[in-house]
């Protein structure tokens, strides 16, 4: 017992609060004001007073165990809200389950900027979605008598769920401000309860992105069993025809997709693409209605993005047609124009693998090769077209140039040298960048007809051949002077000039670049530069070096998939073209089968029945063996090495 000097007279909620007391009796008037019980005074023995045996054992504990390291969120460099100015604030829950997870998502309403969108889409500011109260009606101690504890380090739900809201939900801001996963906040408060299948699905893929950071690998078997516990309610929903509409049912079957996107479990990309598919039936059974909502047409947006990039990368037809996804058209006429020619780009790859195997030379199948070269030029110069009409404030801009880098820094530099660009909004590079993947695919395509109309000669001595290469390389350039926004260059001692209309609803850091939704956005125009075949050998070290980056900084291990890919484009495809028409061609003359079009990769499973509806079975079926592959792994020896 040791004597403290002249401690605060003031009520225990006044000092939890650490403002100035009035010291009214009975109770304070400052309590009563906030709407707050007062639980009265210390006596004055306990004034003068106070029992530190707690705190010397506190100290003697820390200074005992110095050298231990220590799991806290900083060291994923994320503040949880933890200054005096961000008081958290919390619902009241019925269920003691539900307290980890919302005091985590209470943070969110004191940190964002403006308001979160209600379910109906409109905007409504955070008081009047959480009644705003302090740090101690979180923590307050039973009894008066009872010094308030102040908890240090929030449980793994919480970290969690930050560090996920913190890295990679961005909510929009202003008219021109897009987000990424926005739709889930409104969602999230609607659910009232953790234990909904959106809540699951939340909790799971926080668990992943926290685990894949670098020092806190010992967390994915957590994020394993969370994931098939998501995953079977997932099931349970899909059951249910009405649930089965519901936004939530279609948000929380997206985000098992990102769980898998940023896995590294070897089911990963088969997972992914079942969840995308899946996503994609859902959405067409909702129909119209889906987009009379904020919420709805968010989803739809998502679903279509990531339905785009799927069908491209596995040269798959978008079912129900490009026209049927784009018919729904959105206020942004710029980026709508571009959705559509992506997904043309999606068609003409599907009809590539189809038309550039055909084995028999006839008149009619020269006649096919000739129209599917002449469908891919008109594509591009829509593209073109696109690009010379796009308004002022889309047009890239040069900022920096970059000097030489060694090349044995090159894989880990952060700019390449050269120019580095900036984009009006960091969304807009997005877009620009998923047009310049599209265009080198679409150069694939002029290429493997141009190798099939001159068969037995070298492709690569042709006119059509030489303009590629010269297109393919301008575009690789723009990817690359793009990239340095998504990731910030430390090259330049200074930070990248960019507009930011969007933020985090969770967390301190404003800035987007270096957070994990920059690798979702960049890595597919990155794989399809560093996979392109005119890429130069520095350009792809130093994009498959972001790669690694947006591997294992980012923690999104998808990428490290596309790093195992030897694929080259197009050098890969035409030479898989010779192949299947050398087989046709022997299996021919061996009498086994007829010259028949060949399709290279299966066409995948059809989730929808005639009638249209949800085939409820197919998905269930195919999200039940990822769950089943998935259990055994509960218990396998995680990656501790960091």
């Amino acid at each position: 017992m040791v004597n403290t000097g002249k401690p605060s007279k003031g009520c225990y909620i006044c000092r939890a609060r650490r403002i100035k007391c009035d010291e009214g009796k009975p109770s304070c008037m400052k309590c009563l004001k906030s709407k707050r019980e007062c639980l009265g005074y210390r006596d004055e023995y306990e004034l003068k007073l106070r029992d530190q045996t707690k705190a010397t054992k506190r100290k003697a504990s820390i200074a005992f165990d110095a050298s231990t390291p220590t799991f806290t969120i900083d060291s994923y460099s994320h503040s949880p809200c933890q200054s005096e100015c961000s008081r958290p604030t919390r619902r009241k829950i019925d269920t003691p389950n539900n307290v980890n997870i919302y005091k985590a998502i209470d943070w969110i309403t004191t940190t964002s900027p403006s308001g979160l969108l209600s379910t109906d889409g409109t905007h409504t500011e955070p008081s009047r979605l959480l009644k705003p109260v302090s740090r101690v009606d979180i923590e307050l101690p039973a009894s008066p008598k009872m010094a308030v504890s102040c908890q240090l380090s929030p449980p793994i739900n919480e970290r969690a769920t930050c560090f996920f809201l913190s890295n990679f939900v961005l909510l929009p801001r202003g008219v021109t401000g897009k987000g990424n996963l926005d739709f889930l906040m409104p969602l999230v408060y609607a659910a009232r309860s953790t234990e909904t299948t959106l809540m699951l699905a939340l909790n799971a893929v926080a668990h992943v992105a926290l685990a894949n950071q670098p020092d806190a690998r010992k967390l994915i078997p957590l994020a394993d069993s969370q994931y098939v516990i998501a995953l079977n309610q997932v099931n349970k929903d899909l059951q249910d025809p009405e649930k089965a509409k519901q936004d939530a049912t279609l948000a929380a079957v997206f985000l098992l997709s990102l769980y898998e996107q940023l896995s590294s479990h070897p089911m990963s990309l088969t997972g992914w693409l079942s969840h995308i598919n899946g996503a994609v039936a859902l959405v067409k059974t909702r129909g119209r209605s889906q987009l009379d909502t904020k919420i709805g047409r968010s989803l739809f947006d998502a679903v279509r993005r990531h339905m785009t990039i799927e069908c491209i990368s596995r040269s798959k037809d978008v079912k129900e047609g490009v026209d049927w996804w784009t018919s729904f058209a959105s206020d942004d006429k710029v980026q709508h124009q571009v959705s559509v020619l992506n997904l043309k780009v999606a068609n003409l790859r599907a009809d590539s693998h189809r038309i550039c195997t055909l084995e028999a030379r006839t008149a009619e199948n020269v006649k096919k090769v000739v129209d599917h070269l002449e469908n891919a030029k008109l594509i591009e110069r829509e593209y073109v077209d696109w690009y010379t009409n796009l308004p002022d404030e889309w047009v890239p801009r040069m900022a920096a140039w970059i000097d030489d880098i060694s090349e044995k820094d090159l894989e880990s530099a952060t700019c390449y040298p050269g120019k580095i660009d900036i984009y009006g909004e960091l969304w807009m590079a997005t877009t620009h960048n998923i047009a310049r993947a599209s265009r080198l695919f679409i150069i694939t395509t002029i290429l493997r007809c141009t190798a099939w109309l001159n068969s037995g000669l070298d492709y690569r001595l042709t006119p059509e051949y030489v303009n590629a290469s010269r297109q393919a390389s301008l575009l690789i350039d723009d990817i690359v002077s793009s990239i340095p926004l998504f990731f910030g260059c430390d090259t330049l001692h200074t930070d990248i000039p960019v507009v930011e209309n969007s933020y985090f609803p969770c967390g301190k850091d404003s800035r987007i670049s270096g957070k994990g939704v920059t690798g979702v956005w960049a890595i597919w125009p990155v794989f399809a530069a560093a996979a392109s075949d005119f890429a130069t050998n520095s350009q792809r070290l130093w994009l498959r070096g972001r790669l690694k980056y947006i591997a294992e900084d980012l923690g999104i291990r998808q990428a490290e998939m596309l790093l195992e890919l030897q694929t080259r484009y197009p050098s890969t495809f035409i030479y898989r073209d010779q192949v299947m028409i050398e087989d046709l061609k022997r299996a021919k003359m061996d009498g086994m089968i007829e010259d028949t079009p060949v399709c290279i990769e299966p066409q995948p499973y059809n989730l929808m029945t005639r009638d249209k509806r949800l085939n409820i079975n197919a998905h269930v079926s195919a999200i039940v063996s990822i769950a089943s592959e998935r259990t055994p792994a509960l218990g396998r020896k995680s990656d501790t090495s960091g």
